[in-house]
């Protein structure tokens, strides 16, 4: 019975590209896009994964003992969440453009140059919020985890300013420098990938907005996947590599232990979704009879998340924080081990008759909201990068903690616009950016700089044709 519903997720898996191919195909929805990376997590996470732990036999520390059964509920979960989060997703489109869509077709008032000082000076605030600020009583932690997300929006703004001018040496090095440096800082005292993948996701991400977008949906893919493959090799270097000494090394040190790393067993542990199927169905199987279900855990998990526990000691901690620490006994694993649940496993442990429910229509109305406004300002860098700069938590929602990766992504998407803007007003008023006039703006943005020939009538022109 479990390789039939492992043959169903994958069944689930193709429908599911299949859908979400014809949706960009048909210019309905971007290539490029908050839902897209979170279903690209939830395709790895939970359901091709899964689909590989049960047709291998892989055995975890959070073994299924009924995987027959447990697998069919886990296969019916995720459809269930599947549908909510695209019907919810799809339903709310039609109420956002009719009170709130304000077209905005025209290009940002900043010259590419003013963009490089702005990505520049975000690293400095980013260094200042990672090394300075963070040792602030109570908000320290808060400014630590802005830091990764400033490094994010400096990566995609260079990138933004460099994309279309590739052949300029200016913006190609000056841009490769602030890249370089952005991923350089994730590694300092860190254990996590999320914000490395960020910036990876960032530069992705203004890549397509700033230039890509404008090429059409097949040029734009097949560019779009050369990079990716990049990043993954990369992705997979660091998960070989990664130990809890990371947290306590240098950014130099953490770097130079990749050379021992093997790509291909990093790239094999990601694919295997890091075993959060099996998790979800192991809470599957202990909820409520094992322990009882904690309903809406991630929820007020995610309320809580900004409170210092120094304040609230008896604040609600991650499930793949306690799973490890409290169900089970795991000797030789660093304390700062932890695994990931798979929203499905959280979705056991909130309740399932309310979580099921849920958790898909807010993540779906919450990723509608920000895919909207980055479609209808697809030209202003400071409306869409922000977005990019919480890629890499929606990337790993999907995989767990959920609650603290949905807090996180909110927090680096308004955190991040506002700081923008402010970097953006101070830089103005000393004289280091100013704003362009709009016959200025036309020639940085406009197709004959980009050298480019568009066919307004043509559906894949995604920068000038109209969206449904």
């Amino acid at each position: 019975m479990e390789h039939l519903a492992a043959y169903y997720l994958i069944g689930l898996t193709i429908a599911l590209v299949a859908y979400l191919a014809r949706e960009i195909f048909a210019g309905r929805e971007d290539l490029v896009s908050l839902r897209n990376f979170f279903f690209a997590g939830l395709i790895i996470f939970q359901l091709t994964g899964p689909a590989a732990s049960i047709m291998t036999g892989e055995i975890t520390h959070f073994q299924p003992s009924n995987l027959p059964r447990t697998s069919v509920i886990y296969a019916s979960w995720v459809t269930v969440f599947v549908f909510l989060f695209i019907a919810s997703y799809k339903f709310i489109t039609g109420f956002l453009d009719r009170r709130f869509a304000k077209r905005n077709t025209g290009p940002v008032s900043c010259s590419p140059t003013g963009l490089i000082v702005i990505a520049a000076t975000s690293i400095g605030v980013g260094i200042l919020s990672q090394y300075v600020l963070s040792y602030i009583p109570v908000l320290g932690p808060g400014f630590f985890k802005l830091a990764f997300g400033l490094y994010a929006i400096a990566a995609g703004l260079a990138t933004w300013a460099a994309a279309p001018r590739l052949w300029n040496p200016f913006f190609l090095l000056t841009a490769s420098t602030i890249i370089v440096i952005a991923s350089g800082l994730t590694f300092a005292q860190n254990f996590g990938r999320r914000d490395l993948l960020g910036v990876l996701l960032a530069i992705m991400w203004a890549l397509y907005f700033s230039h890509w977008r404008s090429l059409g949906i097949k040029r734009s893919l097949l560019r779009f996947s050369v990079v990716a493959v990049g990043g993954l090799i990369l992705l997979g270097l660091v998960t070989s590599a990664r130990s809890a000494d990371f947290r306590d090394q240098s950014a130099i040190q953490n770097i130079q232990s990749l050379r021992s790393a093997s790509a291909g067993e990093g790239i094999t542990a990601v694919l295997y979704g890091q075993s959060a199927g099996l998790n979800s169905m192991w809470l599957i199987e202990s909820r409520p009879e094992s322990n009882d279900y904690d309903t809406l855990h991630s929820l007020r998990l995610m309320i809580a998340f900004p409170i210092p526990r120094a304040i609230w000691h008896q604040k609600p901690d991650g499930l793949g924080i306690t799973m490890p620490k409290y169900e089970i006994k795991v000797a030789k694993k660093a304390k700062e081990w932890n695994v990931g649940p798979g929203i499905i496993g959280h979705i056991a442990n909130d309740n399932p008759w309310l979580a099921l429910w849920m958790y898909p229509i807010i993540v779906g109305v919450v990723f509608r909201v920000f895919d909207r406004a980055a479609m209808w300002y697809s030209t202003n860098p400071f409306v869409v990068l922000p977005m990019g700069a919480a890629i890499g938590q929606v990337v790993g929602m999907p995989r767990g903690e959920f609650g603290s990766f949905f807090f996180l992504g909110l927090l680096n998407i308004i955190s991040t616009f506002v700081l923008l803007l402010i970097i953006y007003w101070v830089l103005r008023q000393i004289g280091w950016v100013k704003r362009i006039s709009q016959d200025e703006a036309e020639y940085w943005y406009s197709d004959s700089f980009l050298d480019e020939e568009h066919d307004p009538n043509d559906a894949e022109s995604y920068a000038y044709g109209e969206y449904t």
